[in-house]
């Protein structure tokens, strides 16, 4: 840390206590009262959160965690095999959702405008305890990215005593999974180590290839932590290798290295005020090509954060500062961020309050403001209303700011924007149903080729849920309407389907655990304007549970063989995989 940085870093902690949060750039949505101390969960009341737990996951019958976004249709996930996956969340730009793990950005310093892209096949899905996704902007409670929506993951700690776990799943397309977890310890020291790896001979995903040769895919993550209550450290590794097909040069391939250190160490200074100071840094590479033949720019991020969290009068007072700096190490190019940020939320009656700001400092754009209003009231007859307005700041990522395939980029402004929202939440015997009103407008919106500031971005919409739990039934069901333009186009911008609808169905009947999700998607269009047609898939998962330890999995996605396709790149559309059927084993020592 050099001069600056001390200087930096001393000057808000002297006017900042702190508190124990999961997040670099922000805390994690509350949504359990024992992580952050308060009787009233403010923000979890307001915000349009979705939360999964490791069962849930597990009965999706997802092998990796692409796998697993692509059973919740209302993340938006856009992933054709081969292709680069993306997130457009709740009609907002792939750059617009910002994926953390324990608190750490997984937007990989190299991904386009800033978008996670790859980095989401870094996620370790058997090492995942709880996943939180946050519909809406997040900019104040977690920096630059969060315009549509937060991806937060918390991974499992160490168990009390010993604990291993293995699984393996077999499938057509010649998939298999392998996933090693072994953990030892309690709250006052353990150890974790993790390994997970998945290959596939995959799809001939182009249409315009008529080859018929497969392409490959090959995912491995493997993780190691330790720590206590006090003081913990983790390193991740993960390599993805993806076989591509390229405007009709087939067998290239694109390899990606991932690397992350996390070093986190908590302090309690009384039953009201903890402190968390971290130190993370990522690195990334893609070689591509016949090969992986070209080597790519290696990058570097390195984030160092102060979090305070205090409670005042039964309200909760959030304070913290970042200093994030991105790296092109082969270049010699960087970029900093310097955030501090501070919201206090509060339930004053009927009445849940959640505000804050957030101050940023940019290396190359100056200094930026961003601030948050939220409310929930709760009326008679189990209702509640809940209303949001939030602004966000997003600077071009460096590799097309500095590095614009072999040039600068200086032109490209950051995009700012303002987003409201409006709810309301009704409790009933049977659970619980849902309706969010929500707007987004963007303005120097980042898109097209070559990347320019596209004027305004607007996405608007409806989200539809209802929660029902009867007869030992467990039946979701969504429905989110976007309508997605940039400037003044008559048509949807790309990949973005109008409609996105979600049925659910899980079972729980003796020692089986059984699944049915129908997904349907609306008409999308390509970037060149083409309309690709929508369709409807049935995907079927069940778990028998031999014995404590002993459980076997048989899943069968797109049960009924749908033939369809899904929107590309200009002019492309990408074939998508037939029925898959896969069965596996976890065992438990």
């Amino acid at each position: 840390m050099n001069i600056k940085q001390l200087s930096f870093v001393a000057a808000v902690s002297a006017l900042t206590f702190t508190t124990v949060t999961n997040a670099v750039l922000g805390p994690i949505p509350i949504y359990l009262n024992t992580e952050y101390r308060t009787d009233t969960p403010v923000i979890g009341s307001i915000a349009s959160t979705l939360t999964f737990d490791a069962e849930d996951i597990a009965v999706t019958g997802a092998n990796t965690f692409l796998d697993f976004l692509g059973t919740v249709p209302s993340v938006g996930l856009f992933y054709a095999q081969g292709n680069v996956p993306a997130i457009y969340m709740r009609g907002g730009d792939s750059h617009h959702v910002l994926v953390l793990v324990d608190g750490i950005k997984m937007n990989p310093v190299n991904s386009g405008k800033g978008a996670i892209e790859y980095g989401l096949t870094s996620i370790s899905l058997n090492d995942i305890e709880k996943v939180e996704i946050v519909k809406g902007s997040g900019s104040v409670l977690y920096g630059s990215s969060a315009t549509a929506g937060v991806i937060s993951i918390t991974t499992k700690k160490g168990a009390n005593g010993i604990d291993a776990t293995i699984s393996t799943k077999f499938g057509t397309n010649n998939s298999k999974t392998f996933a090693l977890s072994v953990s030892d310890g309690d709250k006052d020291g353990y150890v974790r180590f993790t390994h997970n790896n998945y290959t596939t001979d995959g799809i001939n995903a182009r249409t315009d290839d008529q080859t018929g040769e497969k392409d490959g895919i090959s995912n491995r993550t493997t993780q190691i932590k330790a720590g206590n209550e006090r003081f913990d450290i983790s390193y991740l590794e993960a390599r993805n290798k993806t076989e591509y097909d390229d405007a009709g040069a087939p067998d290239k391939l694109g390899d990606r290295k991932f690397n992350k250190i996390t070093v986190n160490a908590n302090k309690e200074f009384s039953d009201t005020w903890k402190t968390k100071l971290s130190f993370s840094q990522t690195k990334n590479n893609r070689d591509t090509g016949t090969g992986a033949g070209t080597p790519g720019d290696r990058h570097k991020s390195t984030t160092i954060s102060i979090l305070n969290d205090i409670k005042i009068d039964e309200a909760l007072l959030n304070i913290g500062l970042s200093q994030i700096k991105d790296e092109n190490t082969t270049k010699n190019q960087k970029l900093t961020s310097e955030n501090i940020f501070i919201n206090w939320q509060k339930n004053i009656k009927s009445i849940d309050i959640n505000t804050g700001a957030r101050y940023i400092r940019h290396s190359k754009f100056g200094n930026e403001i961003v601030y948050n209003l939220g409310a929930a009231k709760y009326l008679d007859n189990d209702i509640k209303l809940t209303s949001s307005y939030a602004t966000a700041f997003n600077a071009p990522s460096l590799p097309y700011l500095l590095d614009y395939w072999g040039g600068e980029n200086p032109n490209l402004k950051p995009e700012t924007s303002k987003s409201t929202e409006i709810g309301l939440e009704k409790t009933h015997d049977w659970g619980v149903s849902a309706i969010n009103l929500f707007k987004t407008k963007t303005k120097n919106a980042i898109g097209g080729w070559p990347l320019v500031n596209q004027d305004i971005y607007l996405a608007e919409g409806v989200d539809i849920s209802t929660n029902i739990n009867i007869a030992e039934y467990s039946i979701n069901f969504g429905h989110i309407y976007t309508k997605s333009r940039i400037n003044d186009a008559t048509t949807q911008a790309a990949k973005r389907p109008k409609n996105i609808t979600n049925l659910t169905i899980n079972k729980q009947y003796g020692k089986f655990n059984s699944r049915a999700q129908v997904i349907k998607k609306s008409s999308s269009f390509i970037s060149n304007g083409e309309e690709v047609s929508g369709y409807t898939l049935l995907n079927l998962s069940t778990g028998y549970n031999i014995n404590d330890n002993t459980k076997v999995s048989f899943n069968i996605k797109n049960a009924t063989d749908k033939d369809y396709e899904i929107s590309g790149g200009d002019g492309y559309r990408y074939i998508q995989p037939g029925r898959v059927i896969e069965v596996g084993l976890h065992y438990k020592f």
